[in-house]
């Protein structure tokens, strides 16, 4: 379980004193990061419990060790994602409203994840597994995920993002949820088992997981793309304009 010691002593906070301002951040200490965010270490021990659970409860080890996998991982999908999807949205929240707030700024949420991001593509990369690519390019999807959500719910309000989402963006935002829970769930179940988290696993299985993160990603991003194009109001209105989109 080492790994997951190295994984817990990067994403479990302790107590650093105040934010200090952006100066007080430094990239080569990536637990004084998340401290500096102001999230409550009960919220963040939430959220790895969430992670945890999934290994044994939420399907990871069950499409890790299956002889059927794309029957298991869309029978278990499902499971995974009533297992975090509530703390993630609550980190979200915090995070947002922090941000609001004026408690601190987008760019220390930004340079947050990418020390995290940078910390967990090294592990990936120092496996020497074969694949271990597409899973920092899968990495790399959800980080852009997560500062696009966090961007737009500072810049419109979460009432004013979700108000555009309703009316402009509904179907595409619900694709986007859904190849965001299944990039993590491929992602997850395949960096455990790259990272010796979960130790028994078939090995096609878990190049398989990899190839489906990437895979996933790949679409994330695309939606990604095309949620910019229907949130942001001057693209909008010229896509109205130019009758790409029917009033």
């Amino acid at each position: 379980m080492e790994a997951l010691a190295v994984l817990q002593q990067y994403l479990i906070p302790r107590p650093v004193g105040g934010l200090g301002g952006a100066a007080a951040l430094v990239v080569e200490q990536p637990i004084d990061y998340v401290t500096a965010l102001g999230i409550p270490r009960d919220l963040i021990d939430n959220t790895l419990s969430a992670f945890r659970d999934a290994l044994d409860n939420g399907g990871v080890r069950t499409v890790l060790n299956t002889d059927n996998l794309s029957n298991a991982f869309l029978t278990n999908l499902s499971t995974f994602t009533v297992k975090i999807i509530n703390p993630i949205i609550k980190l979200t929240q915090h995070v947002s409203g922090n941000i609001g707030l004026g408690r601190i700024s987008i760019n220390d949420f930004s340079r947050v994840e990418l020390a995290l991001g940078r910390e967990l593509a090294r592990l990936i990369r120092a496996t020497n597994y074969s694949r271990a690519e597409d899973l920092v390019y899968a990495l790399s999807i959800l980080i852009e995920h997560d500062q696009w959500v966090i961007n737009n719910v500072v810049k419109y309000g979460f009432d004013g993002l979700m108000d555009r989402i309703n009316k402009r963006a509904l179907n595409e935002v619900g694709e986007t949820s859904a190849y965001l829970m299944a990039t993590i769930f491929a992602w997850y179940s395949a960096t455990t088992a790259v990272l010796g988290i979960v130790r028994e696993f078939r090995r096609e299985n878990l190049n398989a997981l990899a190839q489906w993160s990437r895979a996933y990603a790949e679409e994330l991003d695309a939606y990604i793309d095309t949620l910019d194009l229907l949130i942001s109001d001057e693209t909008y209105e010229t896509l109205r304009e130019e009758d790409v989109i029917k009033q």
